[in-house]
């Protein structure tokens, strides 16, 4: 099982808070004029949850940590 690890919880909060902007544009006329920026942001929260998995499953095939000694 991956780690939850400071990648996923910084793409997670700027995912949601693109959806959250998302939905605003939904319901004011306003926040609507800028949709193309909701997409960008929530892409940005994306490809950051991707960096996270990357890194835990990279952390967990080279750990530093290994119960092998090598002098």
């Amino acid at each position: 099982m991956l780690g939850f690890n400071s990648e996923i919880a910084a793409g997670l909060s700027v995912f949601i808070l693109g959806l959250l902007f998302f939905i605003a544009g939904l319901l004011n006329s306003v926040w609507a004029t800028i949709f193309i920026v909701d997409y960008i942001i929530m892409a940005i929260g994306l490809a950051t949850i991707g960096i996270g998995v990357w890194t835990a499953m990279y952390e967990k095939k080279h750990s530093l940590h290994s119960t092998e000694h090598h002098h």
